[in-house]
């Protein structure tokens, strides 16, 4: 009777365990802006690329090691020109896309940049495509709103090659915007996707660059 049993139990206690572990792993709706929110999308990147999601705009991307990894298609600008046939859109740098945001939403993520200097415009993302892009600079970042207002943090701490472990809240005309724990909130009019619901990752333009995902977390706020 008990070798009977032992079968089913243990299937049971095993069922028991792995909801258990799921609910355990996930992940726990943090917030600053919004009291609920629905978790739409989370990626630890231990699979295939989630390409409902993420939009590559150039070619040499991986998910590897449990990171999604861009790095250069090209090594200078007349090797790319060779094989393109232009003379823009060069795949210097890594580009992608984090696509389908929510009107209202919570993204938790950690990235990090690398490459051995700044540039100009690079590196940056953009909350809405060409819409309210953020430059990054040696120890904070410069927001530009979608009406031209610029907004400066120079206290967060932005560091080349060094993780961000990453939190932005929105909804229209609000942001907040945390980089390891340093966070800013920017209330204005200006603050608004116009319809685009992206984010654009642009990596440094140099042989070598690299932009480097640890995980994401994406919550449509309530």
């Amino acid at each position: 009777m008990k070798k009977i049993l032992f079968g089913p139990l243990c299937a049971v206690f095993t069922c028991f365990g792995t909801s258990a572990a799921n609910f355990t792993d996930t992940p726990a709706f943090k917030s600053y802006l919004f009291k609920k929110g629905t978790l739409v999308y989370s990626d630890n990147f231990d699979g295939k690329l989630d390409r409902e999601r993420w939009q590559p705009r150039t070619k040499t991307w991986e998910v590897k090691g449990g990171q999604l990894i861009g790095r250069p298609d090209y090594k200078n600008a007349q090797e790319a020109q060779k094989a393109l046939g232009r003379d823009h859109h060069l795949g210097l740098g890594p580009v992608i896309r984090l696509n389908k945001l929510p009107k209202k939403f919570v993204l938790h993520m950690r990235f990090k940049f690398e490459g051995s200097a700044f540039a100009p415009a690079r590196p940056k993302f953009d909350i809405g495509h060409h819409v309210n892009p953020l430059f990054f600079t040696d120890g904070g970042y410069s927001l530009k709103l979608s009406g031209g207002k610029r907004i400066g943090d120079t206290e967060c701490g932005f560091k080349l090659n060094q993780w961000v472990d990453a939190v932005i809240e929105f909804r229209e005309g609000e942001v907040v915007i945390d980089f390891n724990g340093h966070r800013k909130q920017i209330k204005d009019p200006q603050v608004t996707l116009k319809s685009r619901s992206e984010i654009t990752f642009k990596a440094l333009e140099s042989p070598k660059s690299r932009l480097v995902f640890d995980y994401v977390r994406l919550w449509k706020a309530d």
